[in-house]
């Protein structure tokens, strides 16, 4: 790990980082605040105070593997809160995912068990808070990672707090257990078992802590927004559905996933992933699994990311059933996907590799794949999106269709159960900066959203920001920042300049929603492409 990277750590400690990013101001002026578990002290940073690492649980080690989070051990004295606790064990992150988009700052690069960077002691928060006093109230947006549900932490890069905290919001991100560690189901030739949704419970605990302590930071626990992108908006969707989570926020936000009509990653029954687990590893009893290294858990080579539906510990349950019964935590929420996204998932004219764009497609492969497809409705769907010597073109404007009609659709579940609460669709297709190699590559590919909803513009990657980059930073955050506050989006950007306005979903069977690329406008799909979709359902 290079200088600048143990810097934004804060591996330095409290005294240096002190020094070198608070502008001289002596150590023992350091913030500390008195939190569950005891003291601790963070550092004060371009008008914020900054606490890291935070533990909301115990270690989740030895006895506690598999278990749920159980309460954090009190601590004498003030504990050091200006570096990132070690993230949730996993396979390390390679220099090989640079064959994929995603550079440095979306990476967990250098961190593992080895150096005491990556670790079963990994559950904590970390805030951003730009309050004067405890009685400020200001709302709190808590972040959930993504990462599959097999790998991430919130001390990636792309998820630094700074500058929407900047704007007015208290900002919390979190850790949680990943993987085998986070979702195992299992019971063992002795008929001891365990249920899995442990990364459920985590998220749980993480937002109770919040509860429990935020208003100490100046933040509202009486004005949450959980927020998260790919798994995290998973595992935001999971908790909209869990009853165990009633009550920890009022307002969420769900990027590049869908759980309504996606089924990734899986959700099981018990039985169901109980099984799987059996035929993976049944020949080991769970002490001797919680007797292993975690070195040796993850050599077993099995990482489930399966959640539990109907499990009674989390009250998770499939979103469209908690939708169909009224019993969800009811919010409003913001709701969209990326152009990239349709390499992963809901694409439904194959139209390149794991996240790489074909450059040809011919009209016969672009019509034997919409054959498939689409069966008797294949030829409503080839007048609507005629094939082409090339067909890359249409085919991807046809998934994104697709996308959009599926998050449409979503929306019309959440509002037919109660049309209280709004919802906010979009689209995102602006490419972030990178070399043009890879910019014609990737282009706007997933999770590139996250840096201008944050409004956080990288330098340990070298690119290229302009002043586009820039404004279209200002308004999604800004976007942001008044959904928090409100719950609505709309209104004035930090400059006081009029956000282009964004409309809620109005029950209507025409498919709207905002496009947010180089410039930001409210879309409208034309009325046979619309009813095209929607029949599908």
């Amino acid at each position: 790990m290079n200088w600048k990277k143990f810097l934004k750590r804060g591996i330095l400690g409290a005294a240096a980082v002190t020094l070198l990013i608070g502008g001289g101001v002596p150590a023992e002026a350091a913030p500390q605040v008195r939190v569950t578990g005891g003291v601790i002290q963070g550092y004060d940073s371009d008008g914020l105070q900054i606490f890291k690492g935070i533990p909301y649980a115990d270690t989740t080690a030895g006895k506690n593997r598999w278990r749920e989070p159980q309460p954090v051990k009190a601590w004498r004295g003030v504990k050091d809160c200006t570096e990132f606790s070690p993230i949730a064990v996993q396979n390390e992150a390679s220099t090989l995912d640079y064959q994929m988009p995603w550079t440095d700052e979306y990476l967990d690069l250098g961190m593992n068990l080895e150096n005491g960077l990556m670790g079963e002691d990994c559950l904590s928060v970390n805030v951003w808070t730009p309050a004067a006093s405890a009685n400020d109230k200001l709302p709190v947006i808590v972040y959930i990672h993504g990462g599959a549900n097999v790998s991430g932490s919130s001390a990636n890069d792309v998820y630094d707090g700074t500058e929407i905290a900047k704007k007015g919001v208290v900002y919390v991100s979190i850790n949680y257990r990943v993987g085998i560690f986070g979702f195992l189901a299992y019971k063992d030739r002795t008929g001891e078992e365990v249920t899995g949704n442990f990364a459920v419970q985590d998220q749980i605990a993480a937002l109770e802590w919040v509860q429990e302590n935020i208003s100490k930071f100046g933040g509202d626990p009486d004005n949450v927004t959980i927020m998260g992108q790919s798994a995290g908006s998973i595992n935001v969707q999971n908790l909209i559905a869990s009853t165990a989570a009633a009550g920890l926020f009022k307002k969420a936000i769900a990027l590049s996933m869908n759980n309504v009509t996606t089924d990734f990653p899986n959700r099981s029954t018990l039985a169901e992933a109980e099984a799987a687990s059996q035929k993976a590893i049944g020949s080991y009893t769970l002490k001797q699994l919680r007797a292993m290294s975690p070195a040796e858990i993850l050599a077993l080579q099995y990482m489930p990311n399966t959640v539990i539906v109907n499990s009674s510990k989390t009250g998770t349950r499939f979103l469209p059933d908690a939708f169909a019964t009224g019993e969800w935590n009811k919010v409003d929420m913001i709701w969209g996907g990326v152009e990239g996204d349709q390499f992963l998932f809901d694409a439904v004219i194959p139209n390149g590799n794991f996240l790489e764009p074909a450059s040809n497609i011919t009209a016969d492969e672009y019509t034997e794949s919409a054959r498939k497809s689409f069966g008797s409705a294949s030829a409503e769907f080839l007048k609507l999106y005629a094939p082409k010597k090339n067909s890359v073109t249409v085919a991807r404007q046809a998934n994104v269709d697709r996308m959009m009609s599926n998050y449409f659709y979503a929306a019309q579940l959440k509002n037919n159960s109660d049309s209280n609460y709004r919802t906010y669709l979009f689209y995102f297709d602006h490419v972030i900066p990178d070399t043009p190699e890879r910019m014609k590559k990737y282009g706007a590919f997933h999770s590139s959203d996250v840096n201008y909803w944050l409004n956080h513009y990288t330098k340990i990657y070298p690119r290229k920001f302009t002043a586009k980059d820039y404004a279209l930073g200002e308004e999604m955050s800004s976007y942001l920042v008044n959904f928090a506050k409100t719950g609505n989006p709309n209104g004035k950007d930090s400059r006081g300049k009029n956000l282009p306005h964004w409309d809620a979903f109005d029950g209507s069977d025409r498919i709207s929603y905002l496009h947010i690329g180089d410039k930001i406008r409210q879309t409208e799909m034309n009325a046979s492409k619309s009813k095209f979709w929607l029949s599908l359902y």
